[in-house]
């Protein structure tokens, strides 16, 4: 009975690595849209230090392999599922300031020159947003991490775009 619960204890220890594993690689991904390839590199590196929790587990040393384990996931997976839901609320946001435009030049017949007349739903992302107007059309813009990553909308094409780094 003791070798059952050995057994069940390594596959609970075992899907715990896995599940922070699979949380890292998520966090690895959605960097490159909220930080930039370049960040993302840096997140892939410390993802493979999970080397040394993987390590320890070998040697038996559950304990230790259970710490390191959540030493790494605590660096990247928090922060980043922070960007993530700041990632949606500002496209939320983006579509409805899109909706504001685009109802301010069908009553107006041309586009805002500014959007500080919008009111933001969420006021603490008015920063994250930058709007240009254009001869014909307009760019919105908005960055979720750092300002060197931008998510922009181009009324010309009526499309989003992303611009890392």
């Amino acid at each position: 009975m003791k070798l059952a619960l050995n057994n069940k204890g390594d596959l609970n220890f075992k899907i715990i690595l896995i599940s922070l594993l699979f949380l890292e690689l998520l966090s690895c991904y959605f960097a490159y849209f909220t930080l930039g390839e370049v960040k993302q590199f840096l997140f892939i590196l410390i993802l493979f230090l999970n080397v040394i929790p993987f390590l320890f587990y070998y040697l038996r040393k559950k304990v230790t392999s259970l710490f390191f384990a959540f030493i790494i996931g605590l660096v990247i997976i928090p922060y980043q599922s922070f960007l993530v839901f700041k990632w949606f609320t500002l496209k939320n946001e983006s579509a409805t300031l899109i909706a504001y435009i685009d109802n301010y030049k069908s009553k107006n017949g041309e586009f805002p020159e500014s959007i500080a007349d919008y009111s933001f739903e969420n006021q603490k992302l008015t920063r994250n947003f930058s709007y240009h107007l254009q001869s014909n059309d307009y760019r919105l813009y908005y960055y979720i991490g750092t300002k060197g990553t931008t998510h922009f909308y181009s009324s010309k094409i009526n499309k989003w775009e992303y611009y890392p780094d």
